[in-house]
């Protein structure tokens, strides 16, 4: 008989169990658990992986999670789970293909690898009663899905903003100059969010909008410290990017706090000179294992080990644990709603009732619509900040971790 997939409150123990088994952290890259047997259940997924803002490491770590689900889990009420990535360019005529691709495939749900065109797919996915789910939206639209067309771990998009500048106040910071590449969507974000936000707490913010290809960073890192800001770095920008621009911070003189949004890469490649940049991720991260507590550290041993045995033991970004998290919390919450089915009925159905679910590597979700005003797609609000270290590790600003955010500083519609 095949094993079903614990509930999350198990899981600790299921890791701990896995870990055991190939000999504990750090050894080797073998994982073994419950191989899914039968046909497999095919879902889909909307990753950034084409054009000037791709993000591959979105794909990453759907490979990884597949292997995770279908080798050590189990998969889905025993089956094997198999993922049909649709690339996205940041296009809505891509992603509008993207959706009426999985509306003919009949797939129950969509995952949202924080692809920025995903909203243009809203209309067509929901008119098929195709539920969206991820770690987090790629887009305002997507965000505001209906309640019941979408389903996300984490704060929507106005989060980020709200988490950034109520960072900043914590530490005292009253002016920033910040990056992100340069498209309607940026501008909006900044417009609408930021800027209000950021008066709201007596912060003056400067955005710079670099293309995304082509853009000479060291221009843009002179742009920013020509006023000697409290804070530099992004809002947002690829990896390689985010790297580019604090190297080149850092060379010019600038010692005062970075904010590497959710880029991590860049702390490797810098070495010291990356100690005392903060990171605002929407989950604990590898590099911040050792300050996390036993269950979410075993977490990330699996999400480490899955990585190596799908080839991208390199690529520890927190985008590919984005999709690792969001499909692995989907098996789970799946597994324990019972049933033999799953369809898109039956998707929406078990997400309605998601209460108190402790999500991989992340917060306690309840997807009631309830958690953030406005925003019914939204399953928990809460924020994690994390500073590098001088040895390249990341320790959480806040000791406990996860803090709530005062949602009155948001910009009233």
């Amino acid at each position: 008989m095949v094993k079903k997939i614990l509930p999350m409150g198990a899981l600790g123990l299921a890791a701990a169990l896995v870990l055991s088994a190939c000999g504990g952290s750090g050894g080797g890259t073998e994982l073994s658990g419950t191989q899914a047997v039968g046909e497999p259940i095919v879902i889909g997924a909307q990753a950034p992986l084409k054009g000037a803002t791709a993000y591959p490491q979105s794909g990453f770590g759907i490979d990884a999670a597949e292997y995770y689900i279908n080798e050590v889990l189990g998969g889905i009420h025993g089956r094997p789970i198999e993922v049909d990535v649709c690339s996205g360019d940041g296009s809505p005529e891509t992603s509008i293909n993207c959706a009426n691709g999985f509306v003919s495939r009949k797939v129950p749900l969509v995952v949202d690898a924080v692809d920025q065109s995903m909203g243009a797919a809203v209309p067509i996915l929901g008119s098929a009663n195709i539920p969206i789910i991820g770690t987090l939206a790629g887009s305002f639209l997507a965000d505001q899905a209906g309640y019941g067309k979408a389903f996300y771990f984490t704060g929507p998009v106005s989060f980020a903003s709200l988490s950034s500048m109520t960072l900043f106040d914590s530490m005292g910071k009253k002016s920033a100059s910040l990056a992100v590449n340069e498209s309607p969507t940026s501008h909006a974000y900044v417009d609408d969010l930021i800027k209000p936000i950021a008066a709201n707490l007596g912060i003056e913010v400067k955005v710079q909008y670099p293309p995304a290809a082509g853009a000479n960073l060291n221009v843009v890192a002179a742009t920013q410290i020509a006023d000697d800001p409290d804070v530099a770095g992004v809002i947002a920008l690829p990896e390689d990017a985010c790297t580019d621009l604090f190297t080149a911070l850092r060379r010019q003189g600038y010692q005062g706090t970075i904010l590497a949004g959710s880029c991590s890469q860049f702390i490797e490649r810098m070495g010291a000179q990356g100690a005392g940049v903060v990171t605002q991720p929407r989950l604990w991260v590898p590099l911040a294992k050792e300050s996390a507590p036993p269950e979410v550290r075993e977490q990330l041993d699996l999400f480490e080990k899955s990585m190596e045995a799908a080839g991208h033991g390199d690529e520890l970004s927190s985008r590919s644990l984005y999709t690792f998290a969001a499909l692995v919390n989907i098996a789970n919450i799946l597994n324990a709603a019972g049933g033999t089915e799953v369809t898109a009925e039956s998707v929406t159905a078990a997400f309605t009732k998601v209460a108190g679910f402790e999500s991989f590597a992340g917060p306690t979700v309840t997807c009631d619509g309830k958690q953030w005003p406005g925003v019914p797609t939204t399953c928990n609000g809460q924020a994690i900040f994390f500073e590098v270290q001088d040895d390249g590790t990341l320790a959480p600003v806040n000791e406990a971790g996860y803090v709530d955010l005062d949602l009155s500083v948001l910009p009233q519609s």
